[in-house]
């Protein structure tokens, strides 16, 4: 076998996957990004994830501290290495934030023009 044939074996393969599972094998496409169970590609920011906390929160009358639970670090840990949990004080800050920010909008919605 030629080494030029090993390469474009594997080349063959990598678009095959990708192609079953929906994601582009562009790198500027997939650079960063991971997929998600509906085969989308979806891209972390941490923001995004401080908004998820922060709603899951408050949704589910969770207290700010189960962010510091050992097993849910690990959990986050275990899905993304690089990623920082919120401490329970920027989460209940986070609430606050979007608590205020939303109420003005409730109240342009209610206000009588």
């Amino acid at each position: 076998m030629q080494t030029g044939q090993g390469t474009k074996n594997l080349k063959q393969g990598l678009i095959e996957c990708a192609a079953r599972r929906g994601v582009s094998t562009s790198e500027a496409n997939s650079t960063g990004a991971q997929q998600t169970i509906t085969r989308s590609v979806s891209r972390y920011t941490a923001e995004a994830h401080r908004a998820l906390i922060a709603l899951r929160c408050a949704v589910n009358k969770r207290p700010f501290h189960s962010v510091a639970d050992p097993l849910y670090i690990e959990e986050i840990k275990l899905l993304r290495p690089d990623v920082q949990v919120p401490s329970p004080r920027t989460v209940s800050r986070d609430i606050n934030t979007i608590y205020c920010e939303a109420s003005k909008n409730v109240k342009i919605y209610f206000s009588v023009r």
